[in-house]
């Protein structure tokens, strides 16, 4: 799927902001990468890709200063279920039958394959990378079709994401289609703690965020 500039794209995005960070002791969203928070980061992002944003949070307060025509503030529908019941909640209230979820705590995320996901999507549930063993279930397309089967597992406390794509029809993007887009390391590097802020810092420099 292919962007022109200054266009949106017929498909909404879920920003999953979860809050407090155990490792970094703070809310990770509002830490700083080259001098940028996270959050806006993404969302920045996201605003300028997808016709509609759902910021799904559990504290809805710390982010009310980004709601706008936009961006939509959400909180679970299912509560106290982790990133499944943010993904469940984003599909449930988007307004597109196609949706992208997105960590809030990756800055070097690509839109061009972003927007390539949700134009493989077709008739299967959604769209991840896989790269080896190791899924990307934060960073995936998803259709509405997958909804049943998400709140089953969160009602069955099944609450892996990891999990979930097992029992979907996801196609898997692997490693060769991913590098088209970046470095997979870069793209999908998360930060969770100081040590991670600092290798993000140095990450900058070779890309543009």
């Amino acid at each position: 799927m292919k962007k022109h500039e200054g266009d949106v794209v017929k498909a909404s995005s879920i920003v999953l902001a979860g809050g407090r960070s155990s490792r970094m002791r703070t809310n990770k969203a509002f830490t700083e990468v080259s001098g940028q928070k996270l959050i806006e980061n993404v969302l920045g992002k996201v605003s300028g890709t997808f016709d509609e944003v759902l910021l799904v949070t559990n504290d809805p307060g710390e982010y009310a200063v980004y709601s706008n025509e936009k961006i939509r503030i959400v909180t679970d529908i299912i509560p106290n279920k982790g990133p499944l019941s943010g993904i469940h909640t984003g599909l449930s209230k988007a307004n597109n039958d196609l949706v992208l979820t997105v960590p809030c705590d990756m800055p070097f995320l690509s839109m061009e394959l972003a927007l390539y996901m949700i134009g493989k999507i077709g008739q299967r549930d959604g769209v991840a990378p896989r790269i080896g063993n190791f899924f990307q279930p934060l960073f995936a397309a998803y259709s509405k079709r997958c909804l049943p089967v998400i709140e089953k597992s969160l009602l069955t406390e099944r609450l892996k994401a990891s999990d979930i794509l097992k029992l979907l029809d996801i196609l898997f993007i692997d490693e060769k289609q991913i590098r088209k887009f970046g470095d997979p390391a870069v793209l999908f590097y998360n930060v969770n703690s100081r040590d991670d802020l600092k290798i993000a810092e140095g990450l900058v420099k070779k890309v543009i965020i």
